[in-house]
């Protein structure tokens, strides 16, 4: 439980202090307001208890005064109890230390998993860029190796009919035929190629 001064004090107003003096001298008033009231100084400042207010409230009523408790308190100063918290014990403060602590690493692990997430999601993109341009940069030596097949054989029957014949007609035609067939071979291999390695994709 807080530590708290149960004890709420009045500093009466110089009408209040007034009546005070006025009762004094009275044979029922309380030894404590006597001993606050030691002289006619009105100006001297002095704290009243809650129980001196209460009997205070029930002595001008029973003296029919036209004063009432509660207006006499509006005109006065109440002193309030102090609120003092208590220590926080060793046992509590080594508690809430170690909430704070999983809580901050918590936050601290979904932090990385996000930054994770992202930075593996942003791997996985550039794998599939990387992926595609190895597959086009495979399409276009797949087509150099196909065109150079084709334009070799065609130049390499040319010359070796040349030395048979020289009638450009005849090697020129005899080129083609060469170079037709072979471009036709080409292209049942990278066909077939492609295909295993589609399929191959698949199984994976």
């Amino acid at each position: 439980m807080p530590a708290m001064d149960d004890h709420i004090s009045v500093i009466p107003s110089p009408r209040f202090k007034e009546i005070l003096f006025e009762f004094k001298e009275g044979e029922d008033t309380p030894k404590s307001i006597r001993e606050k009231l030691v002289a006619e100084d009105t100006d001297k400042e002095i704290k009243l208890t809650t129980e001196e207010v209460e009997w205070c409230h029930t002595k001008i009523r029973e003296s029919n005064k036209p004063e009432r408790i509660h207006k006499l308190l509006s005109e006065s100063q109440i002193i309030l109890p102090k609120y003092e918290p208590p220590p926080r014990s060793p046992e509590l403060e080594a508690r809430v230390q170690r909430l704070r602590f999983e809580q901050e690493n918590r936050e601290y692990k979904n932090m990385t998993r996000s930054v994770d997430a992202t930075y593996q999601r942003e791997n996985l993109g550039l794998g599939e860029i990387g992926k595609d341009i190895r597959t086009v940069n495979q399409h276009i030596i797949s087509g150099m190796q196909y065109l150079l097949s084709v334009v070799g054989t065609f130049f390499a029957i040319f010359i070796g009919v040349g030395m048979a014949t020289s009638d450009y007609g005849v090697r020129a035609l005899v080129a083609t035929i060469a170079a037709v067939i072979v471009g036709l071979a080409e292209l049942f291999f990278i066909i077939r190629e492609d295909a295993k390695k589609e399929s191959k994709i698949k199984k994976e």
